[in-house]
């Protein structure tokens, strides 16, 4: 019996053990639709469901067997199969398809000449096939390949002999994997791949006895690919990382490391993190370092918990066998610039008015043998506890109180040691008009030390003295048209005045405390000096004037800048060190700030930092981000501090063709005559793959200069090989973006 003027659909229901005449079921209505992708099913699929046929032809019966011709359709819950030609037997549960055949299973597909099927146990093998894993859900690449046979296993896997693999497009072969077997599991998305070698180019670049590889976003334990390099001060470096997934809350990476000029490294991280507690612990050793001749290695640990009650803890650890372990071994500006290490340890309690903390903390100090001076160690605050409360209207007066305590016990191998005890309560009264505010601030500040009796030029003693200040400020707008556009211009007049009464304080000690950088914040605070040994004094006025312009429609802030200077009604007279000359000039430096977005996609940012007295500039900064679009951005910037720092800064990425980008940096000292830091590289995305090159030059130490090359390529769907110059790139480059996450070629 046949059907041939049009498609013919039926169901075999061998989950309930019979099926009805099969004249009764060509139905002329019946039309079942299969999708052209399989939709996910459940992850427990009934094998023994019902298998749904469509052809243009059908013909035989349960016990012969039926024979399908013509646009075949076999389709059970977790599979389907398209052929020209589809014989299946119920009684051994086998289809062979034949011709333009393709299988759909949950999360890939086939195509070959010929399948063997059985539906209901989920095995078969196709002769010659070529397959594809499209983009589904969390799976971030599609892929594809061939083999001379594929064999399918229950639960979507699926076993290739002879194989390649790759995330090219079709007809690109970039780069694949050619392996001699390989397995593919759908449900767990994890590539397992025996004997491969990859080819870049038509060139093996690869070889890998065994190999795991991702087919989606999930982390999996295995090998993660080596990385090369090249430094100065270490000669050639090559790694072989291992990722080792030890839970989906716990992982670690293990990495062998071999400098050619100084040995082999073992390095090991380990993270974790749970619902009340997350930390990383990093362990570095390198034993018998052939240049320095000895045992070098660095360990650090973070950990913070949340406890009972509302108290939070907290551990953060450093330390490493020596002063040059870094500038050694490291290839990043941010590690070799590390002076103190900290170890420090907090306990702390908060509720929405108050906050107390107790810590312990010390450092580990790293000095630079070529500089002529050394770095000044920190005390240890062993322990320092902390408490501090804010309330806000109180009992409905309006008036804001807050107050904040200190005890420190402070130690120190060459400097005086102390106890220090600070107790700071004060009260405003802030009135605020939309029109303007006066906020009116008055407070005691008590400090007591007790200090070594046997510490010459410091005593035990107490300080205390009244603060009061005055911050005021009015607010002006009007309409303003420029361009052919409509902006709101606001002024703003700002005064804040400031007293403190003298205190001598030459022979209290000095713990923690340094002078305060002179800028737009500076002038509206109450102390010019940062910690708590020095209370300045000061009867002295700021005047500031600030302008803004915004879009009248949108609200978009065009343009703010700022006008400040503090006028001294009376000498200064605490000075941070005994000896140092008293500060008596009537008025500070005039500052003047500006930030403005003069195009849709330029920013210029620029202060200056002015003696009216000498007529010179003190500081000025000048700053231009331009960025037409998303990874395309030039930066430059020129900063000059009278005496200490004359420098320019520029830095790029910039598209060069629509696959080639070019990235550089370079930070010159006109005062130096040096380079400080200069980085030039490039990036080819060519969508399956993409390369990235970086030679980077930085200063360490007055003497010593790192160098390092970092080439980096992503085979994407399978691994990176090399060293990843990623961070070395967002941290050299303000506006970076990777090119892959611009838009794919």
């Amino acid at each position: 019996m046949s059907s041939r003027n049009r498609p013919t659909a039926i169901a075999i229901a061998t989950a309930l053990g019979f099926a009805p005449p099969l004249a009764a079921q060509q139905i002329d209505g019946l039309r079942l639709k299969l999708d052209r992708v399989l939709p996910a099913a459940p992850k427990r699929i009934d094998r023994e469901a019902a298998k749904f046929f469509e052809a243009d032809h059908i013909e035989g019966d349960r016990e012969s067997g039926i024979i399908a011709t013509g646009n075949v359709s076999m389709r059970q819950l977790g599979a389907a199969v398209r052929a020209d030609r589809v014989e299946y037997t119920e009684s051994n549960d086998t289809a062979i398809a034949t011709g333009n055949v393709k299988i759909e299973r949950e999360g890939s597909s086939a195509t070959g000449p010929k399948l063997t099927f059985h539906p209901d146990a989920d095995t078969g093998e196709m002769e010659s096939p070529v397959f594809a894993i499209p983009k589904l859900g969390n799976r971030p690449i599609s892929a594809r390949g061939s083999a001379d046979r594929a064999v399918l296993e229950p639960d979507d896997k699926t076993r290739l002999y002879h194989a390649t693999y790759t995330s090219c497009p079709v007809p690109r072969n970039d780069w694949y994997l050619k392996v001699r077997e390989l397995e593919l599991d759908s449900s767990r998305n994890v590539g397992t791949a025996y004997n491969s070698t990859v080819y870049f180019l038509g060139v093996p670049i690869l070889y890998s006895p065994y190999l795991t590889f991702p087919i989606d976003n999930a982390r999996k334990s295995g090998f993660l690919a080596p990385t090369f390099g090249t430094s100065g001060q270490s000669g050639f470096e090559m790694s072989l990382p291992y990722y080792w997934n030890v839970a989906e809350n716990r992982d670690a990476t293990i990495t062998p490391k071999l400098f050619t000029k100084r040995g082999l490294q073992l390095g090991g991280e380990f993270r974790y993190l749970e619902p009340k507690f997350a930390g990383q612990l990093d362990v570095e050793y390198l034993p018998n370092d052939k240049i320095a001749e000895r045992d070098r290695y660095f360990v650090g640990i973070r950990h913070t918990h949340a406890l009972p009650w509302g108290f939070t803890a907290g551990v953060t650890a450093q330390k490493v066998s020596d002063d040059d372990y870094f500038r050694d071994l490291s290839t990043r500006l941010a590690a070799t610039a590390q002076t103190n290490l900290p170890r420090d340890g907090i306990l702390a309690w908060s509720n929405e008015d108050v906050a107390f903390s107790a810590r312990l903390l010390a450092y580990q100090t790293l000095q630079d043998p070529s500089l002529a001076q050394q770095v000044d160690t920190p005390y240890k605050m062993l322990p320092q506890l902390l408490g501090s409360g804010l309330w806000q209207n109180l009992w409905s007066t309006g008036a804001d109180v807050t107050a904040s305590g200190e005890y420190s016990n402070f130690s120190h191998p060459t400097k005086a040691n102390g106890q220090r005890a600070i107790l700071y309560p004060s009260v405003q009264l802030p009135w605020r008009r939309p029109w303007g505010y006066v906020v009116p601030k008055v407070g005691y500040h008590f400090t007591r030390y007790d200090t070594d009796p046997n510490t010459e030029g410091v005593e035990s003693g107490t300080r205390s003295l009244p603060i009061a200040s005055l911050d005021a400020g009015l607010y002006f707008d009007r309409a303003w048209s420029f361009g052919g556009r409509d902006y709101l211009q606001t002024l703003e007049p700002r005064l804040y005045y400031l007293y403190v009464p003298f205190r001598d304080q030459s022979k209290l000690p000095n713990f923690t405390t340094a002078e305060m950088d002179f800028n737009y914040t500076s002038v509206f605070t109450e102390n010019r000096f940062i910690g708590g040994d020095r209370i300045g004094d000061a009867n002295q006025v700021t005047f500031a004037l600030g302008t803004r312009f915004a879009e009248s429609d949108t609200g978009v802030e065009r343009l703010k800048a700022a006008l400040a200077q503090v006028y001294y009604f009376e000498p200064r007279r605490v000075t941070l060190n005994p000896g140092e000359v008293p500060q008596d000039t009537g008025r500070s430096d005039l500052l003047a700030v500006v930030s403005a977005q003069v195009a849709r996609n330029t920013v210029v940012d620029a202060g200056v930092q002015y003696a009216t007295g000498t007529n010179q500039q003190s500081k000025n900064f000048l700053g231009v981000r331009y960025f037409p679009q998303p990874g395309s951005v030039i930066n430059a910037a020129y900063r000059y501090t009278r005496g200490a720092i004359d420098q320019v800064d520029l830095s790029s990425q910039w598209p060069l063709t629509n696959n080639l980008t070019g990235v550089a940096r370079v930070n010159w000292s006109f005062q130096d005559s040096k380079l400080l830091e200069g980085l030039l590289g490039f990036e080819y995305n060519a969508g399956c793959w993409q390369v990235r090159a970086v030679a980077h030059r930085f200063i360490t130490s007055s003497q010593q200069v790192s160098t390092s090359f970092q080439i980096q390529l992503e085979l994407t769907g399978l691994s990176r090989i090399g060293i990843n110059p990623l961070e070395t790139l967002r941290q050299n480059i303000s506006g970076y973006r990777r090119s892959d996450e611009i838009a794919p070629p």
